[in-house]
């Protein structure tokens, strides 16, 4: 029967260190996205098929890497991957054409993938029974990274150029070899584990798991697509390319800040609570945005991002929580394959805003959280408590069963 774990903050600190550098060179495309376009003659629906290479990655091979981080516990990919997205994603201004900015996205997308389902079981497993507030924490780390990463690689882009974009790996390569040396991993880093069939992991489950990825597939959309576009859609106002990567960061930081307040409330009030409040109340902040200017404007956004943002770690905790025995692989389906999907269809997004212009198609994507918050409303209503005594009576079966 498990019994829950100590909260471990210098270990979380040091997974969530590797999260803020894999996620701060993930963010590099879409500020220069601009440049590029330029660049190379690019149309908005093959700059958003671009722009979907790393969630198309990640819906393909998170899965597997998560299927894999349940039975390879350690530390492995939560090194190796990040390396390999820092030196690819710092390489996309020296691409001479769409096709290598592509298989360089494509590269990031793998180590990115490989690097999360491990990294984020790992932080569930070292909060102990603050599991939603240490993801939460896993989660900001991420957040601030791709937050700041808009700024670093404009910065490098403004000293240097463009053409030497590749300049911004080489502090990233020496983080990672330092954390390298001193992060330390549990080997059983599912608190769960046991080595059962898929089948049997998510018996009793399938539904409410099936409710959890639509819901992380359409905020996903909705949160890509205002990402993506806002730098274009603020370049078609008149404004700088630092403008965008300014307002990019504050997107992201509220995003961060909202992730860690949503995940705190969500041990106390319940994880179904937070999702559906999440999703009703950044919907009019979303519209409001696109709406005004100035210091209002700033306002909404941080409050959209907020709210928007402010369930993602809960939906991973309540995954993680609903198929307990499988943690690296419930975490991959939400955060891998169903925002993968949602990557995939922002190519459809890109052919909608050339359609009916970037102004109404982000008026359709600001929408798209109300959708999210309808299907929430059929979650269950454990609270984390309960969710842990379910967990252990499938502990008791599982091992009943050998």
């Amino acid at each position: 029967m498990h019994t829950p774990g100590r909260f471990q903050r210098s270990r979380l600190g040091l997974v969530t260190w590797g999260h803020f550098l894999n996620d701060c060179y993930g963010s590099f495309f879409a500020p220069i996205l601009p440049l590029l376009i330029d660049k190379l003659s690019l149309s908005l629906t093959m700059a958003s098929g671009l722009a979907s290479i790393g969630s198309i990655t990640s819906a393909v091979f998170q899965p597997i890497y998560g299927i894999a981080s349940d039975r390879i516990h350690g530390r492995l990919f939560i090194v190796l991957g990040p390396m390999l997205s820092i030196v690819c994603m710092s390489l996309i201004g020296v691409a001479p054409n769409a096709a290598l900015v592509g298989v360089l996205l494509l590269l990031a997308g793998v180590g990115s993938a490989a690097f999360h389902p491990q990294a984020v079981a790992a932080a569930g497993m070292l909060s102990g029974e603050r599991r939603a507030f240490g993801i939460s924490v896993f989660t900001f780390g991420g957040s601030v990274g791709f937050a700041l990463g808009p700024l670093a690689i404009i910065g490098v882009v403004h000293l240097w150029g463009l053409e030497r974009s590749y300049y911004a790996m080489i502090p990233g390569l020496l983080f990672m070899l330092l954390l390298g040396m001193y992060v330390q991993v549990p080997g059983d880093v599912a608190h769960r584990k046991r080595v059962v069939s898929l089948a049997a992991a998510f018996q009793g489950s399938r539904k409410s798991m099936a409710l959890l990825f639509a819901i992380a597939v359409i905020r996903e959309c909705a949160r890509i697509a205002v990402v993506t576009f806002l730098p274009i859609f603020l370049a078609m106002q008149g404004r700088s390319l630092a403008a965008g990567g300014i307002t990019l960061a504050l997107f992201s930081m509220a995003g961060a800040l909202g992730g860690m307040v949503g995940g705190s409330l969500s041990d106390a009030w319940g994880r179904k609570t937070v999702i559906l409040a999440s999703g009703l109340l950044c919907v009019p902040l979303l519209h409001g945005m696109f709406r005004s200017d100035g210091l209002m404007s700033l306002l909404l956004l941080v409050l959209a991002a907020a709210t928007l943002s402010g369930a993602n770690s809960v939906i991973i905790a309540l995954a993680q929580e609903l198929v307990p025995s499988r943690a690296g692989m419930a975490s991959s389906l939400v955060m891998g394959l169903g925002w993968g999907v949602a990557g995939v269809l922002l190519i459809g997004f890109g052919t909608l805003a050339e359609t009916i212009g970037v102004s109404r198609a982000l008026d359709i994507a600001a929408t798209l959280p109300l959708l999210a918050a309808g299907l929430a409303l059929a979650l269950p209503k454990h609270t984390p408590a309960e969710m842990e005594k379910q967990a252990n009576s499938i502990d008791a079966m599982i091992l009943q069963s050998k």
